[in-house]
């Protein structure tokens, strides 16, 4: 990871709101204070089940996870899906460049979320067009 930066997100179902910020570890203390500066303890967090989000339970009593080894979906319905296709839609956006200096990944990542955010999506376009 030396020379990789860690850009992690927030997918807010409802409103389809990206938030994304690059830290400087994924210790589960930086995950959980982002999560805690734009999360409410009273909301569903779902997540995968690595071991940097083992302290999530403490203050979002309603976190639930599911395991990728196992299948995409658990067995309770929880998935990741939406952030998944949030991090294919950054990596298409990294991949327009030629190059992108570490330094510079936070710009590039909230660029990425303020075209999703803001951009209507394919289906809402073609609503408009017809």
């Amino acid at each position: 990871m030396k020379n990789k930066a860690l850009i992690v997100g927030i997918y807010e179902k409802t409103t389809n709101n990206l938030i994304v910020k690059v830290l400087k570890n994924a210790k589960s203390t930086s995950l959980l204070n982002f999560a805690r500066s734009h999360i409410s303890s009273k909301c569903h967090v779902y997540t995968d089940d690595w071991k940097g989000y083992c302290d999530f339970k403490l203050v979002f009593p309603k976190h639930k996870t599911v395991n990728h080894q196992d299948s995409y979906v658990s067995k309770t319905g929880v998935n990741t899906n939406q952030i998944e296709s949030v991090w294919k839609h950054i990596r298409r956006t990294f991949k327009t460049h030629i190059k992108v200096a570490k330094h510079h990944v936070y710009l590039y990542a909230k660029e990425a979320a303020y075209k999703f955010n803001k951009i209507p999506s394919f289906e809402i376009v073609m609503l408009c067009l017809i």
